[in-house]
């Protein structure tokens, strides 16, 4: 699944090469080969990072939505399960300024957004303009995933 704006899809080529350059090195690992890594940020090209990440879901009434302005995020679950929700820019209020040295702004809950349930070996897309909020409970129930952000600069 890919969930967008349609005028996003255009991206330039060199990023479109960026998203495949991470899909491609996605398919090629086995679920216990992206388990081996170790927790942390690993470059696999030029404008292309992995973050791999543990941690417990939680309740959406505690998480913020957040949003990039130089990269997209592939939201990547190894193994685990967790809801992922988005919304259209301007949806919005901002609860915090942007950080550009962390590369992000946070804002509270939109009236309205989508969802999806990222389980194993699926992922979601996030463009600039899309709020984003990931880590949700399954179920009511507390869950541990294993999962990897990628960082796909757009510049």
């Amino acid at each position: 699944m890919e969930f967008g704006l349609s005028k996003e899809h255009q991206f330039n080529e060199t990023v479109q090469k960026r998203i495949q350059t991470a899909l491609n090195w996605l398919d090629s690992h086995s679920t216990e080969e992206l388990l081996a890594e170790p927790i942390g940020k690993k470059e696999i090209s030029e404008g292309v990072e992995l973050r791999f990440q543990e941690y417990n879901t939680k309740e959406y009434k505690t998480m913020n939505y957040e949003t990039h302005r130089d990269h997209i995020d592939i939201h990547y679950m190894i193994t685990g399960a967790e809801w992922v929700r988005w919304a259209d820019e301007g949806t919005a209020k901002p609860v915090s300024g942007y950080d550009p040295e962390e590369e992000i702004q946070f804002f509270n809950h939109p009236k309205v957004h989508g969802k999806a349930l990222l389980t194993d070996r699926h992922y979601a897309i996030f463009y600039p303009s899309d709020l984003h909020a990931a880590h949700g409970i399954v179920n009511g129930k507390i869950g541990h995933n294993h999962k990897l952000c990628v960082k796909i600069s757009v510049k």
